[in-house]
């Protein structure tokens, strides 16, 4: 299983510390110079944990994993699970009838 880093998960993640690292640290933080310039945010991380706010350490912890931390390798799993049956089109067919059914009678009851 292999993770992924999407920008926009670190952004979330990281707006939540500028609050709390301006009130404890009267820093700024810039999130997008985060995601730039490693070695800022290394320095961020480093005074976020030394907070005594639990929650700003957690935050920072974690970013610090998302951005550049140990990975941890996960091993495949032993045997892939059973797909099950592969679907018919005459199955796809009549499912697909049935949802544009459903979807026009909500559309009529919708208008009434």
């Amino acid at each position: 299983m292999t993770t992924t880093f999407h920008q926009s998960d670190f952004i979330t993640h990281a707006l939540k510390m500028v609050v709390p690292m301006r009130r404890e640290f009267g820093r700024n933080v810039n999130v997008q110079t985060m995601l730039a310039d490693p070695q800022y945010a290394h320095e961020v991380f480093e005074v976020a944990l030394s907070s005594s706010n639990t929650v700003l350490r957690e935050q920072a912890a974690y970013l610090q994993r998302m951005l550049g931390g140990p990975r941890q390798v996960v091993a495949a799993p032993a045997a892939a699970p059973d797909a099950g049956p592969a679907a018919t089109p005459d199955a796809i067919d009549s499912e697909l009838g049935r949802l544009q059914a459903r979807q026009a009678e909500k559309y009529r009851v919708g208008l009434r």
